[in-house]
């Protein structure tokens, strides 16, 4: 084989790669045609352009440690090694990548990184590759010698020329440029994760642009083991727990899926609004500490709602919130969130299902678009429009140097969100995730210090709080003038609570309490308010953010398949009300007889009655939620 130069070589050889992994990909397609035949053709040229991205990163990012040296060295054999150690590589991309179109037909999912736990079936995996998967093991056991012989060949010679001088320098940079942008996919913000190769919002078209090695080294961190109680009792206890009449179990093969029937409910608009760090601890009106008067506002709002003093995050992080908001899951320990890698398991989404019963949807947050892929996560969960800081103009009188220097203001966001609300067709759902008061602690205006301000201490938390609370106010008050206000609820809740109320300045600010139990960090408040719609209430009833996508569900009466691990807040019919939740490396459950924190070897913490029953229901939980997301039998 004969070359011009050292460049032509390498694209040859980058050309056949890329050729390769388009053919895995239709190979997929070829043979899963049921998994695809949602998409139209449209759809099916976009999600196979997008796979095309997919590849790109794969490659480049494997491949740039060997490219560079390849454009300096001239010498045949070093060449040589280094064009076939390459090969050697690529060839393992390429048999993860065709073992995970095969390894499709048992789950329907691309593999992440559950494949570290399948030595346990070796034996299993041994059978099927020389048995029913014989032809593809000798496929590609034919393939791998002959692709490495290819590589030998290509780089057993010596280019014709050898670009050399000024020439190499401005080739080599450019080089360098195009592997970096071919990475990185983007030209701004966090780099491509897997949540951003869904063309449309439909798992299959995340399925088919994605490749199994793609989704594997994406997600190599490893798991937990989910394995504290045998997985058919742990499923049965969990539809025990779950079991409502108003919410029936529907399919043995996805035993958690629930069927929730239409209902002549008025289709009234949903505003959701999530608040950064908004922690009970701290909140005026459902703080258990003494109250500081920083949220004066949220507490009238709270007395002129349906006010839910025992509710709790799932999670400690905002995308563990977002997550539970739309997917009415908590993240297992060890998993990739929903965004880099959750999804790729079929999940219920709220806006998917707002949509289908013909509501339309938005979401936008007062972070950068790519913070916590957001845009991507949005975008797969059904929310049709998307905002992130880029887009928000800026309202907020701000003084000299405080300008905000991650996203933008809530005042900015919350303004933002009432004008695009209004240019939405009723009925709608909207989701807003605010951003202010999360460090640094940055303010527009000395109005709001209270305390003396700092980035980072709690007295620029407390400030922090001021300023939200009276960015909500100014939300409201817009929102009343509007005409779609009387038709409309709103749900103020929290992504995590702000564990340091009893710092050194929280202690002495609120009178040196004693510490309340761990459990309180995940406590947060949830406001429904709506006042042409409900009457105020204060109520004690059990939930977290599980809850809100079939509150919402039974709320507006929607036509509904889905499966959560959380049930209506106003289903009376429910007996077992528990939340799970996981933080660091503790998983808990809240229920009506206490709380138990365990560490997968040990209690850690716990309180309250029938302990040995909250126990078994956590060991049950954790262990088929894992496992159902695992074998993909979450949700059809």
């Amino acid at each position: 084989m004969k070359f011009k130069n050292q460049f032509t070589q390498i694209i040859f050889i980058l050309f056949f790669v890329f050729f390769v992994m388009m053919a895995i990909r239709s190979t997929l397609l070829f043979m899963y045609p049921s998994d695809f035949d949602d998409l139209t053709k449209s759809e099916l040229i976009r999600s196979l352009l997008m796979g095309f991205r997919v590849d790109m990163i794969t490659i480049f990012t494997f491949s740039f440690a060997f490219i560079l040296p390849l454009i300096f060295i001239k010498k045949v054999l070093p060449r040589k090694i280094i064009g076939v150690t390459w090969g050697a590589l690529l060839l393992v991309i390429f048999t993860i990548s065709f073992g995970d179109v095969l390894y499709f037909n048992f789950t329907h999912k691309h593999i992440s990184n559950e494949i570290f736990n399948l030595g346990n079936d070796f034996n299993i995996i041994t059978n099927i590759a020389f048995n029913s998967y014989l032809p593809y093991t000798v496929g590609a056991s034919v393939f791998s010698l002959i692709f490495l012989y290819f590589c030998y060949l290509v780089f057993s010679t010596s280019p014709s020329a050898f670009v050399g001088g000024k020439k190499l320098a401005v080739y080599s940079l450019i080089t360098v440029l195009v592997l970096f942008l071919g990475i990185r996919n983007t030209v701004a913000g966090k780099s491509f994760g897997s949540a951003d190769a869904f063309a449309v919002s439909k798992i299959s078209s995340g399925n088919l642009a994605l490749n199994g090695f793609f989704t594997l080294y994406r997600t190599t961190n490893g798991k937990d083991k989910h394995d504290l109680m045998n997985v058919d009792d742990a499923v049965r206890i969990t539809k025990e727990a779950l079991s409502t009449p108003n919410a029936k179990f529907i399919d043995d093969d996805y035993p958690l899926y629930r069927s929730y029937k239409a209902k002549e409910n008025e289709k009234y608009n949903v505003v959701i609004v999530l608040l950064e760090s908004w922690g009970a601890e701290h909140i005026d009106g459902f703080t258990r500490y003494k109250e500081l008067n920083v949220t004066p506002f949220f507490k009238k709002l709270s007395g002129e709602s349906l006010k839910f003093t025992n509710f709790y995050a799932n999670g400690l992080r905002s995308i563990f919130g977002i997550t539970s908001m739309f997917t009415g899951i908590t993240l297992p320990s060890g998993f990739e969130y929903l965004g880099r890698g959750l999804e790729l398991s079929n999940i219920s989404y709220l806006g998917r299902v707002a949509k289908q019963n013909g509501y339309s949807t938005m979401a936008m947050q007062g972070g950068n678009r790519r913070s916590y892929r957001v845009d991507a996560v949005s975008h797969i969960s059904g929310f049709d429009d998307y905002y992130g800081a880029e887009d928000i103009p800026n309202v907020e009188v701000i003084e000299e140097g405080r300008e905000a220097r991650t996203g933008t203001y809530d005042h900015n966001l919350l303004n933002f969100y009432n004008k695009k609300i209004s240019e939405l067709k009723e009925p709608f759902l909207s989701f807003a995730f605010t951003s202010t008061n999360h460090p640094d602690l940055h303010l527009p205006r000395t109005e709001f210090e209270r305390y003396p301000h700092n980035l980072n201490n709690y007295y620029g938390e407390l400030n922090a709080y001021l300023y939200v609370d009276n960015a909500i106010e100014k939300f409201i008050d817009s929102a009343k003038k509007e005409p779609w206000f009387d038709r409309t609820i709103f749900i103020f809740t929290a992504d995590h609570g702000n564990g340091d109320a009893l710092n050194k300045i929280g202690k002495e600010l609120r009178g040196n309490p004693e510490h309340l139990a761990t459990i309180e960090h995940y406590r947060i408040p949830l406001i429904i308010y709506a006042p042409k719609i409900f009457k105020p209430q204060e109520l004690t009833t059990l939930g977290s953010q599980n809850d809100i996508f079939p509150t919402i569900v039974d709320m507006l009466g929607f036509d509904a398949n889905i499966t959560t691990l959380g049930n209506s807040l106003f289903d009376s019919e429910v007996k077992n009300r528990f939340v799970y939740l996981f933080g660091g490396n503790m998983i808990g459950l809240i229920n009506e007889n206490g709380y138990v924190m365990h560490n997968f070897k040990n209690v850690v913490e716990q309180n309250g009655e029938n302990l040995e029953e909250s126990k078994e229901l956590l060991f049950a939980v954790d262990t088929a939620e894992a496992n159902l997301l695992e074998t993909n039998r979450w949700a059809k």
